[in-house]
């Protein structure tokens, strides 16, 4: 998934881009836009913030955020029709095989010398 972001908050915004790495491209080429304040765009825009009205409420930590992310794509995924979810597949596989990816990644770092 391409993400956009836009915050007047600079450490939200470095946390996400921290967190994001890789996904973080202009709003030309975004799938998402996450902000920490209401925009009104052609695209989707997710708030992030403090707020009753945040879709993601802070502080969450890096897992938070991509199960988040997930979800929010799984739902979208639901609203697009059956045609599309063909074109899309090839996608969705890739998205699937690099988180899995990073996945491994995290697990091979954690120290399992605490059993």
């Amino acid at each position: 998934m391409k993400i956009a972001l836009f915050f007047n908050s600079l450490l939200l915004k470095k946390s996400l881009e921290s967190y994001l790495d890789g996904h973080i491209v202009s709003q030309k080429y975004a799938d998402l836009i996450l902000s920490d304040r209401v925009l009104t765009l052609d695209k989707n825009v997710l708030l992030v913030g403090h707020g009753k009205d945040a879709d993601l409420r802070v502080p969450f930590s890096k897992a938070e955020l991509f199960w988040f992310l997930e979800d929010y794509y799984l739902k979208m995924l639901d609203s697009i029709s059956l045609d599309s979810k063909r074109d899309i597949k090839p996608y969705v596989e890739r998205l699937n095989r690099k988180k899995q990816s990073k996945l491994d990644k995290i697990a091979r770092n954690i120290d399992w010398s605490f059993r």
